[in-house]
């Protein structure tokens, strides 16, 4: 399931921390129910060290200005929140209703609307649009001592550990392990500097990419990735996804409408 929030008021521009991940997560956990709270942030869902909260939020998207360490955002902005977990997503829905506002450390941000997204139809093969960084990690050791390694979208790896982070997530929620088949998540359109976004979170830098994939997997799979996102580090904001839809391409030059006007005679010709 899906929320879809639309925040703060046209002409009262509202200001958040350039690195939100962290006091937005902290944000949604106080307004949860605080026994779901509770077993969320202290137990997850899982057995042994392997364990998910089953849970992921987008970035804030709209028009923002920088302004030293807080992004200003004039018009207003989006946010998805989105889980599996139905009790969750209707706690959630209900403190969100009743308090009507998000306080991000100074900010005070008020909520427009709410909305409840379906789940699109499934196909076995999509364009995925990351709405949060996507990161894969892991640690190595070295002689000089361990370190972090996170992978590119167009490494190989990085399609393997997506699949194999959700056949985890899949077995899990689900109480069973579904094979993944030919699964796949390669880069569509994914541009090495334009879509790294590296971003703090509780003091650690982790390294994340957005832009488009081809997703190729099962059902389950496809329902769970968007639901509980791409990747590691999801209740931190990442790996955050949603179904990409082109744009219809519209002609907006006096050539183009030539073109197009001559096209269609020839056409009936």
């Amino acid at each position: 399931m899906r929320l879809k929030l639309r925040l703060g008021v046209q002409g009262e521009p509202f200001r958040v921390p350039r690195h939100y991940n962290y006091p937005l997560q902290s944000l949604i956990y106080r307004y949860l129910d605080a026994h779901l709270a509770t077993q969320l942030h202290d137990v997850g869902f899982g057995d042994g060290a392997k364990r998910f909260k089953f849970f992921t939020f987008s970035r804030l998207i709209g028009d923002f200005q920088q302004a030293g360490d807080e992004l200003v955002f004039p018009k207003g902005a989006t946010l998805y929140i989105a889980s599996p977990n139905v009790a969750f997503v209707e706690s959630l829905l209900m403190h969100l209703l009743m308090i009507g506002e998000l306080t991000l450390q100074k900010s005070t941000i008020p909520i427009l609307t709410v909305e409840a997204v379906p789940m699109p139809e499934y196909q076995p093969e999509v364009i995925l649009k990351a709405l949060s960084p996507i990161t894969v990690r892991e640690t190595l050791e070295t002689e000089n001592g361990r370190y972090t390694y996170y992978y590119s979208p167009h490494e190989d790896e990085f399609s393997q550990r997506i699949i194999a982070n959700l056949a985890e997530k899949v077995r899990i929620w689900y109480g069973r392990a579904i094979e993944p088949g030919d699964a796949y998540c390669i880069p569509y359109a994914v541009d090495e500097r334009k879509n790294f976004h590296p971003m703090s979170f509780k003091g650690t830098w982790v390294k994340g990419w957005t832009g488009l994939y081809r997703f190729r997997a099962p059902r389950e799979y496809f329902q769970m990735a968007l639901d509980a996102g791409l990747g590691e580090r999801n209740s931190g904001g990442f790996g955050c996804v949603e179904v990409y839809t082109p744009k219809p391409r519209t002609v907006n030059t006096v050539r183009e409408l030539e073109l197009a006007k001559r096209s269609r005679y020839n056409r009936q010709e």
